[in-house]
């Protein structure tokens, strides 16, 4: 959406170039889409002077505007001043004066490397004796027949008649190193690009490159002109801010009619509380509530022995029962050799003998899915290996662990899914029994919880389905 790229370049500008009340109110205008003017002082908790001098700003960096807006309904006034963004004029005035800013520092960057000019010694004097600065062209005007060099054309007028003239050499022009000028220009010219760039530490993006978002921001020929954003527009909507109940010009009015009517002068407030409140990115309103019992329930999960195993063996089930990777590389290692020995065969009963085009045998890349699939077999085998080595052996050497040959995989791979669920919660439970009768446990056995006895009902609970 470009609005929000919108959004986000004025926000990344104003934190590159301005100050912390600007930023401030940069956001908060990006959050509740405008500003009353005279609400936001108590909105905000600043003097209203200190906001509207940096409103002022604003609009003068054509960043912010403002619109009159009817608003006595709520107890504004009829020209209530709404401040606000127009995204689209703040774009394209953020565009125009970064290609001004580096316009200029291109062309001081330029002259400082490629101008060069000359300096009177009288022009440093104390008291100055002339204004004998030229640049080259300049300064070819008048020469000294005798040496060659280039005079100050002020002092030369001065001094052509005087009999005690000083000598030539303390107004001969003398040519100036601009290495400072050039060094200033080049570090104003970085400086920018470092302001313009994204900014990271280490892995974090700390903040967007002013370029990129512009880039963002300009769209395409489908996409149209930005959103201006007018408070009349989103007022009607009712997109934005809320006034505070007892400011505006007209708010001592209404109360008054309220109290000679018997009303009572509080508005009542929003059933919304601010802890469920949100806007999404546009502006609009968005509410969500707490399912009443979903604490007592995750509660009771988390200190209920019992209830937490019942799920745990839930779980083992539904994951248990679906078909693993080697289970699947071994369902696809029997259907690739059921193809081969229809192939073979259908080839051993074909009376042509045409020669086979090479080219054709795989142009459907079935020998790459192939390779993935025996790769991951291979994979699986050998960590395979490496758990049987790490733990010595010690499941083979028993003789009750429950273990799934291959003539017990191929009848869990011709099962459907509710049978073969079935078959697995089976050999679950005596693996389970075996296991709590090698450590002496007992399953029924009543578990301690963290919490009191009789603190929760389990019956009492509801239970979402699944």
């Amino acid at each position: 959406d470009l609005t929000v790229q919108a959004e986000a370049l004025i926000s990344t500008v104003a934190r590159a170039f301005y100050e912390d009340e600007a930023v401030m109110l940069i956001d908060v205008l990006l959050r509740d889409k405008f500003l009353r003017d005279d609400d936001m002082s108590v909105r905000l908790s600043l003097p209203a002077k200190q906001l509207r001098q940096t409103l002022q700003f604003l609009q003068r960096e054509h960043i912010v505007k403002y619109e009159l807006v009817d608003d006595l309904a709520t107890g504004g006034s009829q020209a209530t001043k709404f401040w606000y963004i127009d995204y689209n004029h703040a774009v394209n005035a953020i565009r125009l004066r970064i290609y001004l800013l580096r316009t200029k520092l291109e062309k001081d960057e330029l002259q400082a490397r490629s101008n060069s000019y000359y300096m009177c010694p009288g022009f440093n004097a104390a008291p100055a004796r002339c204004n004998g600065k030229y640049n080259e062209t300049q300064a070819q005007s008048i020469v000294d027949t005798s040496t060659g060099l280039f005079m100050c054309q002020e002092c030369v007028e001065t001094f052509e008649n005087d009999p005690n003239a000083p000598p030539k050499s303390t107004y001969t022009l003398q040519l100036i190193d601009n290495k400072k000028d050039l060094k200033a220009a080049v570090d104003n010219m970085r400086r920018v690009n470092v302001q313009l760039s994204s900014k990271t530490i280490g892995s974090n993006r700390i903040r967007e490159s002013i370029f990129d978002l512009l880039q963002k921001v300009r769209g395409g020929r489908k996409s149209g002109p930005l959103s201006s954003n007018l408070p009349s527009e989103n007022f009607s909507l009712g997109i934005g801010s809320k006034r505070i109940e007892g400011t505006g010009r007209t708010a001592g009015i209404k109360a008054k009619k309220r109290a000679q009517l018997g009303m009572n002068p509080e508005i009542k407030k929003s059933p919304v509380d601010d802890l469920t409140f949100l806007r999404n990115a546009i502006g609009q309103e968005v509410t969500f509530t707490v399912v009443k019992g979903s604490g007592a329930r995750a509660l009771l999960l988390a200190t209920n022995q019992q209830r937490r195993q019942k799920l745990m063996d839930a779980a083992a089930s539904r994951v248990g029962a679906d078909l693993s990777v080697p289970v699947l590389v071994k369902k696809l290692k029997r259907e690739k050799e059921e193809i081969e020995r229809q192939k073979k065969k259908h080839k051993a009963d074909s009376t042509v003998h045409a020669t086979t085009l090479d080219f054709l045998e795989d142009n459907i890349g079935l020998s790459k899915i192939e390779a993935e699939f025996e790769k991951e077999r291979q994979r699986q085998i050998r960590l395979e290996n490496e758990r049987k080595k790490e733990n010595g052996n010690e499941q083979e050497e028993r003789g009750d662990v429950v273990v799934v040959d291959d003539d017990g995989l191929e009848d869990m791979l011709s099962l459907p899914d509710e049978d073969r669920r079935a078959k697995f919660q089976a050999l679950y439970k005596s693996e389970m029994e075996r296991q709590a009768k090698e450590l002496n446990l007992d399953l029924n056995a009543p578990q301690l919880s963290s919490q009191g006895e009789g603190d929760f009902d389990e019956n009492s609970v509801t239970w979402e389905d699944g």
